[in-house]
């Protein structure tokens, strides 16, 4: 873990100095905006100036929105020959202050929905071909939304996710992430309860979808990175995925949630390879 630690910090001080620099030599940045059924769906964009387009990569936020990893992430890929798509978060109901379940239900395949408009937007605004291979990376809520697109976007070539699990009842009910955490307490005072067990239940006989039952569509190279010792996606959870998914390359790290989901970064040259000897 610590080696894991100071590695990634190294990463981010090697990285940061050149951003500016990258920016202005490497690549630009444009925001596309399309909607479907009155929801509008919105992405930045990150275009290759100094070589061609290869390939397209969707990197979908986690639950904190964008940050500086699915940034840094962006400059990386698009140095190198991809268009980057990085989505923007959009209202679900684990923002609502009501919580509904049937709406919960609903929100399990706007990952797909979205990615699907923003992707011929993309290709419209840029005219790239439509045998340009696709690839998705996410990680924790990101990562569900990379493997959900995955099941279900033809175009997508491979997929590599970070701490992401299956069981959502389990999820929902247990994780220590911070807007997890929030949700459940809104969506069990609506529901009248006060043990997450029996929250837990509920969600199983009425939650409909689940990453676990989705995996079984993907039918392309994915990998999943899990942590070992994450509370936020619990361990067992994205061990879960292991077992129900199709046969995939698997990497464990002793780290908690946060550490996990920044292997991303850290693994990135990996990555890379990964996705381009999947096609």
């Amino acid at each position: 873990m610590k080696l894991f630690m100071i590695s990634l910090i190294f990463t981010f001080l090697s990285f940061a100095p050149s951003l500016a620099e990258e920016k202005s030599r490497h690549y630009d940045i444009f925001q596309i905006q399309t909607e479907l059924d009155s929801v509008k769906y919105r992405a930045d964009v990150y275009r290759p100036l100094l070589t061609r387009i290869k390939y397209m990569l969707i990197i979908s936020p986690s639950i904190d929105g964008i940050t500086a990893m699915e940034e840094s992430n962006a400059q990386y890929f698009s140095k190198r020959g991809y268009v980057v798509v990085v989505p923007h978060p959009y209202a679900t109901e684990l923002s609502n202050p009501n919580p509904n379940v049937e709406k919960l239900n609903s929100n399990f395949y706007q990952p797909a929905i979205s990615a699907i408009s923003l992707i011929n937007a993309v290709d419209q605004k840029l005219n790239l071909p439509q045998t340009t291979p696709i690839f998705t990376l996410g990680a924790s809520q990101g990562g569900l939304s990379s493997l959900i697109i995955t099941a279900n976007v033809p175009r997508v070539k491979a997929l590599w996710f970070a701490v992401g699990g299956g069981d959502l009842p389990y999820i929902y009910a247990y994780s220590d992430v911070e807007q997890l955490v929030k949700f459940r307490a809104r969506h069990m005072k609506v529901l009248g309860m006060s043990d997450p067990k029996k929250y837990e239940e509920f969600l199983r006989m009425y939650l409909l979808n689940d990453p676990a039952i989705t995996c079984k569509d993907l039918n392309v190279p994915f990998h999943q990175t899990i942590a070992t010792r994450d509370t936020g996606v619990p361990t067992v959870t994205q061990e879960l995925l292991v077992k129900e998914c199709p046969p995939h390359s698997v990497s464990r790290k002793n780290a908690n949630h946060t550490s996990g989901a920044l292997s991303t970064v850290i693994d990135r040259q990996e990555i890379m390879e990964f996705f381009e000897n999947s096609i």
